[in-house]
């Protein structure tokens, strides 16, 4: 994709051509639900809420390329 997005604590400025920015604004709702203001999203932006954690569960295994 060619567009850019630019965020700031009060704005989300989306440039590029109208099918992509059609299609991250969609994906900015199915993030944030139907009932989610613009104000609340930028915020979110700026303070992600912490992830929960997993467990302890080991991650995926690491296979290493032989070297020519």
């Amino acid at each position: 994709m060619d567009m850019k997005s630019y965020v700031n604590d009060r704005q989300i400025r989306l440039v590029g051509k109208a099918w992509e920015i059609k299609r991250q604004l969609q994906l900015m709702l199915q993030q944030g639900g139907n009932t989610i203001t613009l104000m609340d999203y930028v915020t979110g932006l700026h303070n992600p809420q912490p992830h929960k954690s997993l467990g302890n569960k080991p991650g995926p295994a690491i296979i290493p390329f032989p070297s020519r």
